[in-house]
């Protein structure tokens, strides 16, 4: 079994608690999953149980300070800071792993995992548009958005783009969006590099580990497009796919 891990960035201390028990905080990123209270975390040679975790949907910290960067979270130990940043100065103290209190996703417990080949590297969908519009022509399955202009600058004076997918042989359309992604529920959290992508995934994609049924089409194409939009997730089958932008 594959145990979760994430890069310690931080560690920092809070007042005693209501009984003098020392408090400190460790600061985690780039999270495989997100742990829970009465998880054990492995620190150097360290084990330290964990007593609170933030409220990620919130994303706030245990101090009330807004988290940098999605994925960051903060979890709570009782032991004394000085000694953990002792600890923090041991050589792969980077990477900090931990032993959950409960059953991991299935990711962490097979070798069989696909991959993730990322296909939209100087584009995206608008990070706050609600309205994707999708139309059917044969075996064309056309999906319509706005473009993110903040982030792709050439696409400042785009109203529109639209992903084409060739002879596509199914399609659906979930229900995660990206709190759905954190908290777990999509079958690639933590698995995925990121939310909020368009992937082409390779190997066994577990379909029926999500219930949304396939919408069928004229197609016969395999190969297995997945697009996390805002409140939503595009999943494809299809030959292939071209970006067009209307000017």
């Amino acid at each position: 079994m594959h145990k979760p891990k994430g890069r310690l960035t931080d560690i920092f201390s809070l007042p005693t608690d209501g009984s003098g028990q020392p408090q400190s905080v460790l600061m985690l990123d780039q999270l495989t999953h997100v742990p829970e209270i009465g998880d054990v975390l492995r620190v150097a040679n360290r084990n330290l149980l964990i007593t609170q975790v933030d409220r990620q949907r919130m994303r706030s910290c245990l101090t009330g300070w807004p988290l940098i960067g999605l994925g960051s979270i903060g979890v709570l130990v009782n032991e004394p800071t000085d000694e953990l940043k002792t600890l923090a100065r041991h050589p792969n103290r980077l990477w900090v792993t931990w032993t959950p209190k409960s059953n991991l996703p299935w990711h962490f417990k097979t070798d069989d995992l696909p991959t993730f080949t990322r296909l939209n590297e100087d584009w995206n969908a608008h990070p706050n548009d609600v309205g994707l519009r999708l139309k059917k022509n044969g075996d064309e399955l056309i999906a319509r958005m706005k473009p993110n202009p903040y982030a792709y600058r050439q696409y400042e004076k785009v109203p529109e783009i639209s992903v084409s997918f060739v002879n596509c042989s199914n399609y659906r359309v979930t229900s995660v969006n990206d709190e759905g992604w954190y908290s777990g529920q999509c079958r690639f959290s933590g698995l995925a590099p990121e939310w909020g992508e368009f992937y082409e995934i390779s190997g066994d994609t577990r379909d029926n580990m999500n219930s949304t049924p396939w919408i069928k089409m004229e197609g016969v194409g395999g190969k297995h497009f997945h697009f996390y939009l805002k409140d939503e997730t595009l999943e494809i089958k299809a030959q292939d796919w071209v970006l067009k932008s209307k000017s």
